[in-house]
């Protein structure tokens, strides 16, 4: 029985040792080769990548055009914000002043307060409308001018490339 026991231990140890060898069934390492372009291959890349500079170039050019055009809108929407509360405050002190100033008006008097309040209040309104209006032609006349210049600088830009592929040694 000892011998059997020692038999087997000797085994074990042996495939112990035997076994991580054989067991990494890894790709021996290659030396990593310098792999050379041909200038034909350096030249049609660098197109490739001027083509992507430019198509990034188009897409920040637009970006700007509509973080700056939510801007402005949104400065408008404040500032007419701003404008509607001040006309409000104003008619309220106007109103306590009518109030104290005329205790008993008369009728006349009341109904030319209030559509002198309400005339200021719709004046307000056609201005700001006209405003918004203003703003929105402005930015849709800002976006046609912009497709329209990167419209021309894509025909001119491909143009320009075609003739660098041309140049390219072959």
């Amino acid at each position: 029985m000892r011998k059997l026991m020692l038999v087997l231990g000797g085994a074990v140890l042996a495939l112990s040792i035997a076994l991580p060898a054989s067991a990494s069934h890894a790709k021996p390492v290659k030396p990593a080769h310098a792999k050379t372009l041909s200038p034909h291959a350096l030249c049609m890349q660098a197109i490739a990548k001027a083509n992507k500079a430019f198509g990034e170039k188009q897409r920040a050019a637009r970006k700007a055009l509509h973080v700056d055009q939510r801007a402005a809108l949104k400065t408008l929407r404040t500032s007419q914000n701003a404008a509607r509360t001040a006309l409000n405050n104003q008619q309220k002190a106007d109103q306590t002043t009518f109030a104290v100033q005329h205790p008993t008006a008369t009728e006349a008097e009341l109904k030319a307060f209030h559509d002198q309040q309400a005339a200021a209040r719709e004046a307000l309104h056609k201005a700001q409308k006209a405003e918004m209006k203003t703003l929105r032609t402005a930015q849709k006349a800002a976006r046609s001018a912009l497709r329209t210049q990167q419209k021309a600088d894509k025909k001119a830009f491909h143009a320009q490339q075609e003739l660098a592929k041309k140049a390219c040694p072959a």
